[in-house]
């Protein structure tokens, strides 16, 4: 009995520390060389490159003249950002972390005018309309990466329902996602592209206004065919409520969706062929029935799928001048139907976004509108920890990756001793981070 009530009395939770220094909201988060750095990106277009050993920052630029949308790190030297203002650019950052080339001074501190700025690789003018932000996977396996480091970009296009698939360093358009004609999806919200780790294919998921989501199989590449289309594998409807996030699982055999609605989804990538002369990648799909049997249906939890109209959000996210329309690549003949998710729990809590799987593939961490950071079990989706501290709402978060000890291992160029067992330790703590309207960044330890 006296454990029990010790136990109730314990206080809550509280961050390992908090990184202040941004005059605006935080939009953006990313750990970054194996967990010894920390990206941040406020709504100002301003990115900070933190230690997170000393808790202190190393590099400050404004990248973008809006918010920024995310990030990703492009082998260990670039790094991808993506701003409001309709660009992605990708930046030179040598490991010294622009060590006497760039400043150190935090946005709130010091005059913004005539800051240094990494060395500008790539600008791409892209569609920014619907908040939707980037999403990026290297086109080779990881066994070929060493030869190969050509990355795939995927950013909504200009039309609004549809996704558009870029190669760096060439910033040619390879791969078009066509509007799905079977519901209506509304624009996209959310993307997300994996590469399966039985059949090495390329998939795209993504997350609609509409509360649909869906997947589809990217084409094996072919100089000579120009834009490929692909090809939609899976289509789900278990939200009512926009989608806000999305990812998948390390092994990415399933993927999780959040919404403005209390609903968090898990959703079972089909299998998917391991031959490409096995599967037609023309623009259109395959309207026999026979076509199904590569991506069979699987036993669900849940007999029937919401349907909802999306919710209006598009006339609320209109500020930005759109691009100039492309031609549309022609229509995509769906022969995939709606399909329950693999499982589906109401959270009762709504407006959870920024939804990550840790590494390891066993927690899933979201932000909340109501200013909550909650973990979840990626098995059962049960809430394991509520994580409170920010006093506004928390728009982006981060997991850590779970490294070995091998694989922490600093560079020999950290000749103190100490310092390196210091920098190791740092690595191997299990992190995630969360960033807030109210411009600060919190820092956990957990399980």
């Amino acid at each position: 009995m006296a454990l029990e009530r010790q136990t109730a009395t314990l206080p809550p939770a509280q961050p390992t520390a908090v990184l202040r220094g941004h005059a605006a909201h935080i939009h953006s988060i990313l750990f970054v060389r194996q967990n010894s750095r920390l990206l941040t990106g406020d709504a100002d277009g301003w990115v900070v490159l933190w230690n997170v050993q000393t808790k202190r920052p190393l590099a400050v630029w404004p990248a973008h003249h809006g918010p920024i949308l995310g990030f990703a790190q492009w082998g260990q030297a670039n790094i991808i950002t993506h701003g409001r203002d309709n660009r992605i650019r990708i930046w030179r950052l040598e490991p010294d972390d622009g060590a006497g080339k760039l400043s150190s001074t935090l946005p709130e501190d010091g005059n913004r005018e005539h800051t240094p700025k990494p060395w500008l690789l790539h600008s791409l003018p892209v569609n920014t309309l619907n908040f939707c932000s980037f999403s990026m996977c290297y086109q080779c396996p990881p066994a070929s990466i060493a030869a190969d480091d050509s990355i795939f970009v995927a950013v909504p296009s200009t039309d609004d329902k549809m996704i558009d698939v870029y190669s760096f360093p060439s910033e040619l358009l390879k791969v078009r996602i066509p509007r799905i004609q079977k519901v209506e999806t509304g624009m996209a919200m959310a993307v997300k592209l994996i590469r399966s780790q039985v059949t090495q294919r390329i998939l795209l998921l993504a997350g609609y206004e509409g509360g649909v989501t869906a997947a589809f199989m990217l084409a094996e590449e072919h100089a000579d065919r120009g834009v490929e289309t692909a090809q939609l594998v899976y289509l789900s409807q278990p939200h009512s409520q926009p989608i806000l996030s999305l990812d998948a699982s390390p092994e990415c055999d399933f993927y999780y969706t959040s919404s403005a609605d209390a609903v968090i989804a898990k959703h079972r990538i089909p299998d998917l062929p391991h031959h490409p002369d096995r599967v037609d990648n023309s623009s259109t799909i395959p309207s026999s029935e026979s076509s199904l049997d590569l991506f069979a249906r699987r036993n669900v939890n849940q007999t029937e799928s919401r349907t909802s109209a999306p919710s209006g959000l598009s006339s609320l996210l209109s500020s930005s001048a759109p691009l100039a329309k492309s031609k549309p690549a022609p229509p995509v003949r769906a022969v995939v139907s709606l399909q329950p998710p693999y499982k589906l729990v109401d959270t009762k809590h709504a407006g959870q976004q920024s939804l990550r799987v840790r590494s390891d593939g066993r927690l899933v961490v979201t932000g909340g509108w109501d200013s909550r950071i909650r973990i979840y079990s990626t098995k059962t989706l049960k809430e394991v920890a509520v994580l409170k501290w920010h006093k506004e709402g928390v728009y982006s978060t981060a997991f850590g990756e779970i490294l070995t000890p091998e694989e922490a291992g600093c560079s020999d160029k950290v000749v103190n001793k100490r310092q390196k067992e210091r920098d190791e330790q740092t690595r191997l703590k299990h992190w995630v981070a969360a960033g807030a309207k109210d411009g600060k960044v919190s820092l956990w330890e957990i399980f």
